[in-house]
C-alpha cells in the first residue's frame, strides 16, 4: 500500500470515528422520540376506554363491594347498617318462605333445562336435514324472527292467552277439551307449571343456532363413515351427533342453569310469586324483601348465596366440559 493510500485510509477512520458518537446519539435521540410518541398513544387509548371501564366499575363492580359488604349488615337502606355477622345467613336457613322459593326454583331449573335443550335440539335436526339450502334459510329465519320481540311483550301476551278467556282455554273448548281448561294462573296447582311451558313451541332461537352451528360443523367424513356402518336415523343422532355437540350443550346447560336461578321477570309480571307462594322464586323473594319491605341487608345475604349457586355451576359446568373433552 502507498503512503497516499495510507493517509486516505486514515483519514476515513478517523471520520468514522468521529461520526461514530454522533449516530450513536441520534439512535438514542429517536429511540427517546419513539417511547414518547407510544406513551402519548398510550395516554389517548386510556383517555378513550377510561369512561367505559369508570361506567363499569360504578354500575357494575361497586354494587357487588356493597352487596358482599352489606350481605353481613342490618341496613333498612336509610340509618347507618350494623354489623350483624352470619346472622342474616343463619336467618336464611330458618327462612321457610325462603326454603319453598328455593323449590320452586329446582321444579323451573328442570322444566326450563328440558326446554333449553330438546326442543331446540329436534328442530335444528330436522332443519339440517332438509336438502334445499334455500329451504334451510327460510326455516331458520322463521324460527329465528321471534327474537325481535322484547321479552316483556313476550310475558304480557302470555298473561293474556292464560287468562280464563284466553286463548288456551279456548282452544282447548275448541278442540272439545274443556276439561283442561284452568284459571291457569291464579290456580296454585298450575301456575308454576304455566310460567315454566309459557312460549310454545318453546324454541329458544339462540339456542336453535348453537346446535344448527355444532351439526354443521361436524366433518362430512364422519357422517360419510357413519353411513357406511349402517347408522342412520335415531342411531346417527345419538352416536354421532349427541356426542360431537357436547360443547354446545354444556354451554346451553349453563346458560339455562343460570337463567333459572335468575328467574324474576316471568313471576314478577304475570304473578306476583302468587296464589300464595306458589310461583314465589329467591332472586324475587330477595327483590321483595329489599324493596317492598326494606330488609336490605338480608337481601344482600340472599344476592351473595345465588351469586355462589351461579359460581358453583359455572365452575361444574367447566369442569364436566374438560373432562368430556
Amino acid at each position: 500500500m502507498t503512503s497516499s493510500e495510507t493517509g486516505v485510509a486514515g483519514s476515513m477512520t478517523t471520520d468514522l470515528r468521529r461520526q461514530a458518537p454522533r449516530t450513536g446519539g441520534l439512535s438514542a435521540e429517536r429511540r427517546g422520540n419513539q417511547r414518547r410518541r407510544r406513551f402519548r398513544s398510550l395516554l389517548v387509548g386510556l383517555a378513550f376506554i377510561a369512561p367505559t371501564f369508570v361506567t363499569l366499575g360504578y354500575f357494575m363492580y361497586y354494587p357487588a363491594y356493597v352487596s358482599l359488604a352489606g350481605a353481613f349488615t342490618d341496613w333498612d337502606g336509610f340509618n347507618a347498617p350494623a354489623f350483624v355477622g352470619v346472622d342474616n345467613f343463619l336467618r336464611m336457613a330458618q327462612d321457610q318462605r325462603l326454603i319453598g322459593s328455593v323449590g320452586n326454583n329446582v321444579l323451573w331449573a328442570i322444566g326450563k333445562v328440558f326446554l333449553a335443550l330438546v326442543p331446540p335440539f329436534i328442530v335444528a335436526e330436522l332443519i339440517f336435514h332438509v336438502r334445499n339450502g334455500r329451504a334451510q334459510y327460510w326455516y331458520r329465519t322463521l324460527f329465528v324472527i321471534p327474537l325481535i320481540i322484547p321479552a316483556i311483550v313476550s310475558i304480557l301476551i302470555w298473561t293474556f292467552f292464560y287468562r280464563t278467556d284466553g286463548l288456551v282455554n279456548q282452544v282447548f273448548g275448541a278442540l272439545g277439551l274443556g276439561f283442561l281448561q284452568q284459571g291457569w294462573l291464579i290456580d296454585p296447582s298450575t301456575a308454576l307449571g304455566a310460567l315454566i311451558f309459557m312460549g310454545f313451541p318453546w324454541i329458544v332461537p339462540f339456542n336453535l343456532l348453537i346446535f344448527y352451528s355444532g351439526l354443521q360443523a361436524i366433518p362430512s367424513e364422519i357422517r360419510d363413515a357413519a353411513a357406511i356402518d349402517g347408522a342412520s336415523g335415531l342411531r346417527r343422532i345419538w352416536s354421532i351427533d349427541l356426542p360431537m355437540l357436547i360443547s354446545q350443550t354444556n354451554l346451553l346447560l349453563l346458560l339455562a342453569l343460570i337463567g333459572s336461578v335468575q328467574a324474576i321477570l316471568e313471576p314478577l309480571l304475570m304473578t306476583g310469586g302468587g296464589p300464595g307462594n306458589s310461583t314465589l322464586t329467591p332472586i324475587l323473594y330477595m327483590y321483595r324483601t329489599g324493596v317492598q319491605y326494606g330488609q336490605f341487608g338480608y337481601s344482600m345475604a340472599i344476592s351473595l348465596v345465588l351469586f355462589l349457586v351461579v359460581l358453583v355451576l359455572s365452575v361444574l359446568s367447566n369442569r364436566l366440559l374438560r373432562s368430556k373433552n
